[in-house]
């Protein structure tokens, strides 16, 4: 019979045994495989750090998730244009030669340049406070996890916490 060693909870020591050609299911609580020897060796071979990598793999799809909503309604190609935007911003200087860019999307919209970029800095401040929020709770849960030193430990650790977007 095989013994998961507390690893049971990990879908990367699934994927792995599944990779190497076996198998390997959960029924009644106990571990069935299709060759118990094989089995071992890999649920033997599966570290601490496999499972922190596969912890840290879900905290950052989540963070990619909260990043893709802040940004959903927001077209690619505006997205696009956004480092131009914020560098002209940070070079304005009053004159629309100082940024060209943002002088003529100002006037295909009938505002000054100002209000423009007045409008591009307040934007830009609010998705760099958001990517920063994203960010360091990102960082702040996978340092937590990398901290970890058991396999229930890293199996039971809440990443779902503390994100304010």
């Amino acid at each position: 019979m095989i013994d998961l060693k507390n690893k049971g909870a990990f879908a990367g020591l699934f994927a792995a045994i599944a990779a190497a050609g076996h198998s390997c299911v959960i029924r009644n609580s106990l571990p069935i495989s299709s060759d118990d020897t094989a089995v071992q060796a890999i649920v033997d071979g599966y570290t601490l750090d496999d499972a922190r990598a596969e912890v840290t793999e879900r905290i950052d799809a989540l963070a990619k998730a909260k990043r893709d909503a802040v940004v959903a309604s927001i077209s690619p190609a505006e997205m696009a244009s956004w480092s131009i935007k914020r560098a002209e911003a940070g070079a304005y200087d009053g004159t629309d030669v100082s940024a060209p860019f943002l002088a003529a999307e100002a006037a295909a919209r009938g505002v000054t340049t100002a209000a423009l970029v007045a409008k591009v800095i307040q934007k830009g401040a609010m998705l760099s406070g958001l990517e920063a929020a994203i960010s360091g709770t990102s960082g702040r849960h996978g340092d937590a996890v990398k901290g970890l030193d058991t396999f229930e430990a890293i199996a039971a650790y809440d990443y779902s916490t503390g994100w304010t977007v």
